[in-house]
């Protein structure tokens, strides 16, 4: 009996110490982002995933605002409003809210990725304040990301490769550059922020490679770029071009006035030959696509995944494999040259 009585007592002081939790340190609404925010720029995050988490916050307490939530402090926020609010993104937030070019009714309710970076960047948040004592717990522990449909990644096909490059002018110094932009993209698969980083110390002469810098990268590994002789000759020449007109210049791709471009001037670049060729209205015409069409090109000329993946610069074959997403005619094609029916043929004839 008195042996029943000692089990008993170490459980009570077992589940007395179970329940205990520690008191929060309250921590108001903008406080808290700020604190958040300067901590993850000391663990060195990149600029622009520092201005999706910001954007994040900016909606989500814009959110609270118009929705009348009295919320003051970070551990006042719960796993209800935080459903609350994934449920408005996914079915009543207007598309293009605030945009700068869009202004029309474009309908209601965001595309899945887009909430998912939301719910990634609040689940982020929250954990961190969870760890800081400023809440008692992640409201976002249990709210999942939505699923997505994995749809066909497309990739331009010969004839619109050809259509593309043939509507540069190389007669005139953006033409030029835009030729050898597209070019290069298609042989050496690289992302636009990459492409556009290079500089002409950076492309080494006698191995044809380009080396990307671990702070260029997206995975921030440092990774060296084959090129063909004739993406090499063309690199030179625009370099040339560069250094006839604009001296001082360190990027091998500038604009019409010896500035620096960014991703969204090259994409409108791209866009812009889509539109006067008649290819963007079966594709999109932007370097991402050109990406996939190097993938897709490089896996049905005989290369290897493996080899294809440290192209890329994927850390996971998996995705890799979204990239090199073969049409109906590229199976049909490998189909009927490796078939293995092919060697009984003659026998069984």
């Amino acid at each position: 009996m008195s042996e029943e009585r000692k089990i008993k007592q170490r459980r009570a002081k077992v589940a007395k110490r179970a329940n205990v939790t520690s008191d929060i340190q309250p921590m108001a609404l903008e406080p808290a982002w700020n604190y958040f925010i300067t901590a993850k720029i000391g663990e060195g995050i990149r600029d622009r995933t520092r201005d999706d988490y910001s954007n994040t916050w900016r909606y989500f307490t814009g959110w609270l605002d118009e929705e009348n939530y009295s919320v003051k402090f970070v551990h006042e926020l719960t796993t209800d409003i935080c459903r609350n609010y994934i449920h408005y993104l996914t079915v009543e937030a207007p598309r293009y809210k605030g945009h700068k070019y869009i202004q029309n009714d474009h309908g209601k309710g965001l595309s899945s990725a887009t909430i998912n970076m939301r719910i990634r960047a609040l689940k982020v948040a929250f954990n961190f304040w969870y760890k800081e004592e400023f809440v008692r717990k992640n409201p976002m522990d249990n709210i999942r990301c939505q699923k997505i449909d994995e749809d066909k990644i497309e990739s331009f096909t010969d004839e619109q490769i050809e259509a593309l490059l043939g509507a540069c002018d190389q007669r005139t110094y953006v033409g030029f550059r835009d030729y050898v932009y597209q070019w290069t993209l298609l042989d050496s698969a690289m992302r636009i922020n990459e492409l556009l980083s290079i500089r002409p110390e950076d492309i080494d002469l006698k191995t044809r490679t380009i080396t990307l810098e671990a702070r260029f990268n997206k995975n921030r590994r440092a990774r060296i770029i084959p090129l063909s002789s004739e993406t090499l000759k063309l690199l030179l020449e625009l370099i040339d071009e560069n250094k006839a007109h604009f001296p001082q210049a360190e990027k091998v791709f500038l604009s019409c006035y010896g500035e620096e471009v960014s991703d969204t001037q090259m994409n409108k670049r791209l866009k812009y030959y889509g539109d006067i060729t008649g290819v963007g209205k079966q594709i999109r015409t932007t370097a991402h696509t050109w990406r996939h069409t190097a993938a897709r090109n490089y896996i049905l000329n005989g290369g290897d995944p493996y080899t294809l993946m440290r192209l890329l610069g994927h850390s996971s074959i998996n995705m890799t494999r979204r990239y090199v997403q073969m049409t109906a005619d590229d199976v049909r094609i490998k189909h009927d040259q490796f078939t293995p029916v092919k060697k009984f043929r003659t026998k069984l004839r």
